[in-house]
This record gives structure tokens, sequence and C-alpha cells, in this order.
């Protein structure tokens, strides 16, 4: 007989012998084993809901990992935006992939060939810039180089400009020295296409007299 069913068999036989009194006119003996009969049934209900319980709030072996973030890329980070806040003096060269912007102050050169410098309103800086674009709303003690270079109401500008293209704004301050960059040469794909120029089309005529 398996555990599990003892208490349920030991009911029935306490109720048979129950009735069995009871046909023998034992009244007392009767109500004893009826008493035990359902004392023994409510226990092995009580046992078996137990059991049911525990097995509905049993954990899953593997419990469901946590998605990890993916940390960015090392080129994102490397092109990000460099920001000096207003309430910094940095001493030092920046060297960028992206756009730069001083609010505060920078004592070195700043290079970001292909991007855009910008000197916020209170911010200074002293030493070369190199860069895409520039403007200027504060101050610059050094030479600039860029293709766009903008002076704004409040920038103000010592040293030396290299430009292709220039605008200082009513306001804008400039004190130094100017200098026009030859335009860009537009890079083609086709090789091996050489334009003669006048005079070397004209000796070659002459030589083949």
């Amino acid at each position: 007989m398996e555990r599990k069913y003892l208490a349920l068999n030991s009911a029935l036989l306490f109720w048979l012998l129950a009735l069995t009194a009871w046909c023998f006119a034992a009244l007392q003996l009767a109500w004893f084993f009826a008493s035990l009969s359902l004392l023994t049934f409510l226990y092995q209900v009580n046992v078996m809901f137990k059991k049911n319980k525990v097995n509905e709030i049993k954990l899953p072996d593997v419990l469901p990992q946590a998605p990890v973030a993916e940390k960015d890329s090392t080129a994102a980070e490397k092109h990000g935006t460099t920001v000096i806040a207003s309430d910094v003096r940095f001493e030092g060269n920046i060297i960028s992939g992206g756009h730069v912007y001083v609010h505060g102050e920078l004592i070195g050169n700043v290079d970001s060939a292909e991007s855009l410098i910008k000197i916020m309103r209170g911010g200074r800086v002293e030493g070369n810039i190199t860069c895409r674009e520039l403007i200027v709303d504060g101050k610059i003690v050094g030479e600039c180089h860029g293709d766009v270079i903008e002076i704004c109401e409040h920038g103000v500008v010592t040293g030396t400009l290299s430009y292709r293209t220039l605008a200082v704004k009513k306001g804008g301050i400039f004190s130094g020295i100017a200098e026009v960059l030859p335009a860009a040469i537009e890079k083609t794909n086709v090789v091996g296409l050489v334009k003669e120029s006048a005079p070397e089309a004209a000796k070659t005529g002459e030589l083949a007299k």
C-alpha cells in the first residue's frame, strides 16, 4: 500500500467498523469509529491540498537572465561632442573627430579638421585652432585655420586668420593678419586625363611642323 493512500484507507476502515458497531447496536463504539474515520479523511484532504499548493509555487529550474546592455561602440565615443563647461579652465591640446564647444577657458591648441568649433559667449581660447567651420562669440588669441570663419557680435579674435570664407557681424572685432586660402581642389574619379596648358600646346604644334 502506498503511503499517500494510507490515511484514506484508514478512514474507510474506521467507517466500516463504525457501520459494523451500529449494526450490533454498539452506539458509543459506532460514534467513536465514525469520528476517527472523519478525522482521518480530513487529514488526507489537508495533506493533498498542501502538496498541490507547493507544486503551484515551485520555482523554475532556470531563471530568465536579465538582458545585458551593450556598450556603445568606440567609434561613437570617438566622434562625440566635446564641451568645455563655463566653470572649467582646461590646459592642454584637444584633438577631436566631432564638434567642440567652449564655454569656459582653454589654454592650448584645438584640432577638429572635419568638424565645427564654436567659442560661446564668455568662452576664451588661447592657442591655435584648426577646423572646418569656426564660430566665434567669445575671445580667441592665436592662429585660426578653417574653411568658414564667422565672428559674431560679441566675438573678439586677435592673431591670424586663414580662411576661404569670412564673415564678421556688427560688433565683432578682429585684430591681426588675414590670409585667404586657395580654393579647394575638387577630386575626380577619372585618372589619366591631364589638360595641356596653352603654351605647351603651342610648343607641341611648332615641333610638329
